[in-house]
């Protein structure tokens, strides 16, 4: 897969970058490993996580694949939607919540899906050293504030003073935003430069990473492209897709994830010169 500067940074990143926000859905440790062992092989070098994903899984399984493997990948995780802490260190507890979703959604339709939020140098300070320690690193590449809000940004001023620290301390190379384009241009405008990079979601139909570059900002991270799409999406519509994702974003990554092995190394090829492409198909 080809690489990039991410733009803004000097992070050498795979055009791909893969998501691990359904990592928890495989079962058994075994088959995560597999997962992202394939997606390393095939050309994946960033992994984007976060401590919610999974209740803080998804952390534990990147941190254990990466042992021996920190130098070889970027990594990104977030803060500001915590694990929930039964979830987290109960994991059937987690599997029974799935399973009853749409029952507790019908019963609690304002609680069930409700998660914790707090955006307090308290609250990063606890996120993000249990991150480093589930991830099994001294340092991350990005930090993002998990889908920020506009109506927020007195609380992430409050954060100025510590998340510059993080960066001067070396434990956090780079510092972003990650959620609704909308959004997080509206909070970086507000907050004289302090972060780095804006991950956004986007799509080919709504477009709505163009808040962007309406304002003369650059693409770096997009994602969503696929969230919308069947389970059963054929491969080649999927290739489609991406391709267009990457002709939306043609200097920075797009985040992508699958739970399927086999999908993987099609994706990869969308980030191919068109030879290569050819050749895979």
């Amino acid at each position: 897969m080809q690489s990039i500067i991410l733009p803004g940074t000097d992070l050498v990143c795979s055009r791909l970058g893969y998501g691990t926000a359904s990592l928890h859905h495989g079962l058994r440790s075994r088959a995560r490993q597999a997962l992202l062992t394939a997606a390393l092989d095939t050309g994946f070098t960033h992994f984007d996580t976060a401590r919610m994903y999974g209740e803080g899984m998804a952390e534990r399984e990147l941190g254990r694949f990466l042992v021996g493997r920190r130098q070889e990948v970027t990594i990104a995780t977030k803060f500001g939607m915590p694990a929930i802490g039964a979830f987290e260190w109960m994991p059937p507890l987690l599997y029974a919540h799935r399973a009853l979703g749409s029952i507790g959604r019908r019963l609690f339709p304002v609680r069930w899906d409700r998660r914790p939020r707090s955006v307090t140098p308290k609250a990063a300070e606890s996120s993000l050293t249990r991150s480093l320690r589930a991830l099994r690193t001294d340092w991350v590449d990005l930090l993002l504030l998990h889908e920020p809000l506009a109506s927020e940004v007195e609380s992430v001023l409050g954060l100025s003073e510590w998340l510059r620290l993080q960066k001067a301390s070396g434990r956090v190379r780079y510092l972003g935003l990650a959620g609704n384009a909308a959004e997080c241009v509206a909070v970086a405008r507000q907050t004289d430069a302090l972060f780095d990079v804006l991950q956004v979601e986007d799509s080919l139909s709504g477009r709505e990473a163009d808040v962007l570059t309406g304002a003369g900002q650059p693409l770096q991270i997009t994602f969503g492209y696929l969230r919308q799409a069947s389970a059963d999406l054929e491969a080649s519509d999927a290739l489609a897709i991406v391709r267009g994702a990457l002709t939306r974003n043609p200097q920075g990554m797009v985040l992508v994830s699958t739970r399927r092995r086999e999908r993987l190394a099609q994706l990869a090829a969308a980030a191919e010169p068109a030879s290569s492409v050819d050749r895979v198909r």
